[in-house]
């Protein structure tokens, strides 16, 4: 049943891969409020950040290792990993900021704020490594439209912060 999933889920990505791509993104962001008011619930529960943020590590690592185990994703090159550059390993402290920072301001200053200003904070350096090519990717200009998107966002974050 889940590999005729699968095979048909496959089917419409090589057809219209461009469009599922950009429904699973913003699916990603459907879930970031959620997880951020979990998160912050959970805090609240145990009055500590860094701990639910460590029990959300956990169960997250317990997750990734089923998916790893079931091998629909390939087979990792454990070994591939001395290889890897070693700044990209700072990936996990990053995350770890994320997921305490997210935890603790939600409850502070509420969802919609909180994830308005990590949006913002992700695009606006989005686009400088974008411009720039930074950390290995494609360049992508900085274009009039994404100066113009920019401005809009940070008015959005402007009136978002208001009481």
């Amino acid at each position: 049943m889940v590999s005729l999933a699968l095979k048909r889920l496959h089917l419409i990505a090589s057809r219209y891969q461009i469009y599922l791509y950009l429904l699973l993104a913003l699916s990603s962001g459907v879930l970031l409020p959620i997880q951020a008011t979990c998160n912050a619930q959970l805090a609240r529960s145990l009055n500590s950040v860094p701990l639910a943020a460590n029990i959300s590590f956990i169960v997250g690592t317990l997750v990734l290792v089923l998916l790893i185990a079931t091998q629909k994703f390939g087979h990792p090159n454990w070994r591939a990993i001395a290889k890897a550059p070693k700044w990209s390993l700072i990936g996990g402290v990053l995350g770890t900021w994320y997921i305490c920072s997210s935890t603790y301001f939600t409850s502070v200053l509420g969802t919609t704020l909180t994830l308005g200003l990590v949006v913002g904070g992700q695009s606006l350096v989005g686009i400088i490594v974008d411009h720039y090519g930074w950390l290995d990717l494609p360049k992508h200009p900085l274009t009039r439209n994404r100066r113009f998107a920019i401005g809009l966002l940070i008015v959005a974050i402007f009136f978002l912060a208001q009481s």
